[in-house]
């Protein structure tokens, strides 16, 4: 999909500004993973009632560590800034917050393979009440994306020109907000994020229209580290034994 050009300068200028791929080597020296994610995604990673950041990437991340013989530290970011300047300036070793695997981000980070498969699609108030739909009902409507998301890239590129009008969030809960007090016809957003606020949250939020765009995420790492190599040993491991799945029924999975 294609990019806006402050997308494509702000990624330049991180390339230009990394200090070199961390290692796995370095990685066991100092004895800690070090995770950058933003924990306001349930439920991938989110604060429980504690206040201990927990979740589907959370619990993958702490078998990557688990694996390297290492401690998981985990660091929250906010999305605009954990995507690839904590990864790419050496903030952080790894970074997982439901992050899409693409092209462009490839050019300055390493990705696993992917983890997961999700899709973009629109939440709207329970009920829906003002009839949104996708891709018959855009022309006029304010639709919320995420800063610096895919689901902003791809609204960017497919939205825009349909005639809607964009309101950007830096905050997801801004945008689902919005949505409760009917400021913004729908929000667009990743599909196991509706599903998990149906469940938390009966009755408030819908899903609406067509998926607008398939996608995977993947775990990021700084460009050439063999931190991904290692992290897809885990992933295989996971899959194997079947601890995966066994992730995905208690995070993802709805019964």
């Amino acid at each position: 999909m294609k990019r806006t050009l402050l997308l494509a300068v702000a990624l330049a200028a991180a390339a230009q500004t990394a200090a070199g791929a961390t290692t796995v080597a370095e990685v066991k020296k100092k004895g800690v993973l070090i995770l950058g994610t933003d924990p306001t995604f349930s439920p991938f990673e989110f604060k429980d009632k504690t206040g201990q950041i927990t979740g589907f990437d959370i619990d993958i991340a702490l078998a990557v560590a688990k694996d390297l013989g290492v401690k998981l530290q985990i660091q929250a970011v906010g999305f605009g800034a954990l995507m690839p300047q904590s990864v790419t300036s050496g903030r952080v070793d790894m970074a997982m917050s439901g992050i899409t695997i693409t092209d462009e981000r490839a050019k300055v980070v390493s990705f696993s393979a992917p983890y997961y498969r999700s899709a973009q699609v629109f939440i709207v108030k329970g009920g829906n009440p003002d009839k949104f739909n996708w891709p018959s009902d855009v022309k006029g409507k304010t639709i919320g994306v995420q800063a610096n998301t895919t689901g902003q890239f791809v609204a960017d590129d497919v939205l825009k020109s349909k005639g809607a009008v964009l309101k950007v969030y830096d905050d997801f809960a801004a945008g689902l907000a919005d949505i409760r007090a009917g400021r913004i016809a729908a929000l667009v957003g990743d599909a196991p994020t509706v599903t998990d606020l149906q469940k938390r949250l009966p009755g408030q939020f819908a899903r609406a229209g067509k998926d607008l765009a398939a996608e995977d995420y993947g775990m990021v790492f700084a460009k050439n580290s063999d931190l991904a190599a290692a992290a897809n040993k885990t992933l295989a491991r996971l899959k194997a034994s079947g601890e995966y799945q066994k992730l995905l029924d208690r995070w993802i999975v709805q019964k």
